[in-house]
């Protein structure tokens, strides 16, 4: 395999791995900050599904790293969300439906750019010939 697909993979690789950090994180924080409200409900609840979310994330991210077709597919479709996301986040901080959506205007657009970055990258990279020849042939 060329340089060029080695370092798109890479660059994957590393978002792939980022997203698990960030979910291991969340994972571990209803622990570690008694005032925060769980989001799922209960502590233990947000551990379990943010850390298996977590391990998922590690899981498809190896395989992607070996070249398993089912992992690139699935890395195209958390990158179709991704940037679906973004952009409703977009169009929503455009047009604020109260007084608390306009005041929280910057948060939600600082968000949106959050998702839209490292989705819009991981398409680009994700679509090369020579990454997408990689997976397909």
């Amino acid at each position: 395999m060329s340089t060029g697909p080695k370092i798109a993979i890479g660059t994957l690789s590393f978002f792939g791995f980022a997203f698990a950090a960030l979910l291991l994180f969340y994972a571990v924080n209803p622990w570690l900050e008694r005032t925060e409200i769980p989001f799922f409900g209960s502590r233990i609840r947000d551990t379990a599904w943010f850390g298996i979310t977590a391990l998922v994330s590690v899981f498809a991210t190896i395989r992607l790293i070996q070249g398993k077709r089912w992992a690139w597919w699935t890395a195209v479709a958390v990158t179709v969300v991704a940037l679906a996301l973004a952009i409703l986040l977009i169009v929503s901080v455009l047009h604020p439906r109260d007084e608390f959506a306009a005041s929280e205007g910057g948060f939600g657009f600082c968000l949106a750019l959050i998702l839209l970055i490292p989705s819009v990258l991981s398409g680009v990279l994700l679509n090369l010939p020579s990454v997408r020849r990689r997976f397909l042939s």
